[in-house]
């Protein structure tokens, strides 16, 4: 059976006044949406990730306490971003369920993530493969954003957790802050045995 993971399709990342928009995300989603239905109409096992963070939290006197700033993404990158419970936090609508609220990913095929790698996220794969489908997985298939974080450390992860599987990154369901990035990302994919496909030729 094929697999397919979708990578942080948050509001956050896709929308323009999300906390941190991809640029071209939007448009990309819409195309990630009706991928998303022919690999569920296909038969494809659906996964996804969601970068997840704490609000700050504050104690005596306004001291940081914890939350996302206080991490260290958060010193290095200090944007609140996928705060849970936030709607920036949810993966876009129409991608969980479609206009006919029918479910597209299941709910428990969504995997939070606090940093860029979803550590979770292959033994859950097995474990729903094996249990619930009864069948291996033959290939994976990743989407989503950014390709040069975190599509790039799940590729990875998946290409350790599953050494013999034969895994593709879909390039044009992908994006980054700059195409500059976006290729890297691509290209260092490739050098870890990842392959590199268009979205039409998933289903050829």
């Amino acid at each position: 059976m094929k697999a397919v993971v979708f990578i942080d399709v948050q509001n956050d990342f896709v929308l323009h006044n999300g906390a941190l928009p991809v640029p071209g995300a939007e448009e990309t989603a819409k195309k990630i949406i009706d991928f998303a239905k022919k690999c569920r109409s296909r038969g494809y096992a659906m996964f996804a990730t969601a970068d997840t963070h704490k609000p700050a939290e504050y104690g005596v006197g306004g001291h940081v306490e914890s939350g996302y700033l206080a991490t260290l993404e958060g010193r290095r990158l200090p944007v609140e971003h996928c705060i849970e419970g936030t709607d920036g936090h949810k993966i876009v609508e129409g991608l969980v369920k479609d206009e006919n609220r029918d479910v597209i990913i299941p709910e428990g095929n969504i995997v939070d993530k606090t940093i860029f790698g979803a550590s979770d996220l292959p033994p859950i794969m097995k474990n729903r493969m094996l249990g619930e489908f009864r069948e291996p997985i033959e290939e994976i298939f990743l989407c989503g954003f950014c390709t040069g974080i975190c599509v790039l450390t799940n590729a990875g992860l998946l290409r350790s957790k599953f050494p013999d599987t034969k895994i593709s990154v879909v390039s044009d369901l992908c994006g980054d802050l700059t195409q500059e990035d976006h290729e890297r990302a691509l290209a260092s994919m490739k050098r870890i045995m990842v392959d590199v496909v268009k979205s039409e030729e998933v289903f050829a």
